[in-house]
């Protein structure tokens, strides 16, 4: 896990890799919490990244897409976002994310 790095590996799925995990959710990342990340696959990734957010948990079987050279700014509207997964889509991928605030 990092608070601020998008070139990390991440593993095929279907298991998940750990992005992101507050303080709050037993984690290292941050506080308790942050208000917005940016996530990204990387531009040269050999394959695309799904990610998903856990805390607050996003509806079952539910996750977003990334292709390379793809970003998603992700806000907690009225919460904190605590917990974010990712996992290669046919392989491996490159990705990650950074704070933009806490």
């Amino acid at each position: 896990m990092a608070r601020r790095n998008n070139r990390l590996s991440v593993g095929a799925g279907p298991t998940w890799t750990d992005v992101f995990r507050s303080a709050d959710a037993g984690g290292a990342d941050g506080r308790s919490g942050a208000r917005e990340l940016l996530l990204s696959c990387a531009a040269d990734s050999d394959n695309p990244i799904e990610y998903r957010v856990e805390a607050p948990a996003d509806p079952a079987d539910q996750q977003a897409r990334l292709n390379p050279g793809e970003a998603a700014r992700i806000r907690g509207a009225n919460q904190f976002i605590r917990h974010v997964v990712m996992r290669g889509v046919g392989g491996a991928a490159t990705g990650g994310v950074e704070e933009i605030s806490f």
